[in-house]
């Protein structure tokens, strides 16, 4: 619970309240309302006899916790849909859909995977949207509160779907888009933990671990539980560089990070003798690409991309056995089909759309 005695300055109390509530408009209005109640209050209290610096704290522990403060006037005013984000978004998704129905006309018959592929995709792009701007009007800080529930929860979920899943092309599906639930949840529960020393970073750690073993016996890709685990591991370290744990920041990081060697070495030696191969191609498959399907895949992605024009649109190129051209070499196809400019450009939204993200991300300030 965040002690009301940490703050004996004004602006500090303001800043983090103000920090909760999303309307960014109505932040500076809000400020100033609290900000006269705290001066009104501090002036009662020089009256009753207090000195200066008593009496603002005091009437600071009067006006409650800044971020419940926050919070309950966030619940009030109601933040706006970011429309720069969200148009960038919906312009994005469109881009990748008329790009399939694109790739399934220049096949000269319509092919009814791709056909099918599309529908679901619009599905899936109407679902996003709507939960996106649902997300501006949801009171997220309940996973502030009941981080650990919520936790727990996604992993009965991810055991209760087991049994009953199907498998395709050797992984459950859906899980690899549930899994990414954990990654909020875990600000949770880093901020459950917070102020509590090496113990809560430990803490942290063990439920991310646990996390991705279960997470792992479902998901076959090894890019999704170490894309869990590496986001996790950062948020953690960005958490206690903003000294949330209140511990040495070089003896926290290397609690974080310096597992991992030993991971890695156990989980190398653990390897079955298909995983063994498996490595061993991918190897030579880099070393001699000429040789393996996917030195073939290689090889197309650089011809179709070494031959694109600067600008203008190409009717002759040819994807040729790309069995991923409609969604893992969509990109590749935008090169060849619209020009290096047009593949630029879709690569430039997603770099903005990214990067002001993380901007957003590295201005929220919380204690």
């Amino acid at each position: 619970m965040l002690l009301l005695t940490d703050f004996d300055k004004k602006e500090d109390y303001l800043e983090l309240m103000t920090c909760q509530i999303r309307c960014k408009k109505a932040r500076d209005m809000i400020a100033e309302e609290i900000s006269q109640h705290i001066d009104d209050q501090k002036e009662s209290y020089i009256n009753e006899g207090f000195d200066k610096d008593t009496a603002l704290i005091t009437a600071l522990k009067q006006m409650g916790d800044p971020l419940e403060v926050g919070k309950q006037m966030d619940k009030i005013h109601k933040p706006r849909l970011e429309w720069k984000v969200s148009l960038t978004a919906l312009i994005l998704c469109l881009v990748g859909i008329l790009v399939q129905i694109h790739i399934n006309k220049s096949l000269g018959a319509i092919n009814p995977v791709l056909e099918m592929n599309i529908k679901k995709q619009i599905v899936y792009l109407i679902t996003g949207l709507l939960l996106m701007m649902a997300g501006y009007l949801v009171d997220y800080s309940i996973i502030g509160k009941y981080p650990k529930v919520i936790w727990s929860l996604l992993i009965i979920g991810i055991l209760i779907y087991a049994p009953f899943g199907n498998w395709i092309n050797g992984q459950m599906a859906y899980l690899n888009a549930y899994s990414c639930l954990f990654i909020p949840v875990y600000g949770g529960i880093m901020f459950a933990y917070r102020k509590k020393g090496y113990v809560g970073i430990i803490k942290c750690l063990l439920f991310s671990i646990f996390a991705c073993v279960i997470i792992s016996e479902f998901i076959v890709p090894l890019s999704v539980y170490l894309g869990l685990i590496f986001s996790n591991l950062i948020m953690l370290s960005a958490a206690v560089k903003k000294n949330w744990f209140g511990a040495s920041k070089g003896k926290a990081m290397a609690i974080i990070w310096g597992w991992i060697p030993i991971a890695g070495l156990i989980r190398i030696l653990s390897f079955s003798q298909y995983q063994v191969e498996g490595i061993r191609n991918k190897i030579d498959t880099m070393i001699r690409p000429e040789l393996y399907e996917r030195g073939y895949q290689m090889n197309e992605v650089r011809k179709i991309i070494g031959n694109s024009r600067l600008f203008g649109f190409d009717p002759d190129i040819s994807m040729g056995f790309l069995s991923g051209y409609n969604n893992d070499y969509i990109l590749t196809y935008i090169f060849g089909r619209w020009g290096i400019a047009a593949g630029v450009f879709i690569i430039i939204l997603f770099i903005t759309l990214i990067v002001h993200m993380i901007c957003v991300s590295m201005h929220q300030k919380i204690h």
